[in-house]
């Protein structure tokens, strides 16, 4: 029996359209999930780009010291220059290559909440396209019940009455004889 009322309400939804509705609903969630983790990779992205402007800035600050007092260098000193030197060369490019994954999780992310706003929207307007078609047929069905209790009543009162008391009468009547 509760195969049977799965069966019967499957088959009412697709008769109704609604399984359409359901598919659009998981479409929705799906979308929404997408975008949650496309956000949680714009995050990651951003703390990474910190990271890494922070990182060559330590770098910068350790030649802008050591510049300062230039005329002290000892032979560690121009050794360490040198190295914060191609450090901050490879720094720089790391705060360029995070810059560049930054703004394009941005854009992904822009682009996945708008498919978010559309599939929303494509819900929305299928749910109300399925609610007009639904109370339509359920104003046609009370329309059709209302012709049909009109025929009954006209039925009964022009041709079971009649007969009815025809047969009230004649029995009357063999009974009065």
């Amino acid at each position: 029996s509760r195969e049977a009322l799965q069966r019967a309400s499957r088959a009412l939804n697709e008769l109704t359209g609604y399984n359409q509705i359901e598919a659009i609903k998981t479409k929705v969630n799906d979308q929404a999930k997408l975008f949650e983790q496309t956000r949680d990779r714009v995050q990651e992205a951003k703390q990474q780009y910190e990271h890494a402007i922070e990182t060559r800035s330590d770098t910068q600050r350790g030649i802008n010291e050591l510049l300062q007092r230039k005329h002290l260098w000892t032979g560690d000193d121009v050794t360490r220059f040198t190295e914060l030197y191609r450090l901050e060369h490879e720094h720089s490019r790391n705060e360029a290559t995070a810059r560049e994954r930054y703004q394009q999780c941005e854009k992904d992310m822009d682009r996945e909440y708008m498919e978010l706003a559309r599939s929303i929207m494509e819900r929305y307007h299928e749910e109300q396209l399925w609610s007009d078609k639904i109370r339509s047929v359920s104003t046609y069905g009370t329309w059709a019940l209302m012709v049909v209790n009109l025929l009954l009543f006209v039925a009964v009162q022009t041709v079971f009455e009649p007969h009815k008391r025809k047969r009230l009468t004649q029995r009357f009547e063999e009974l009065l004889v």
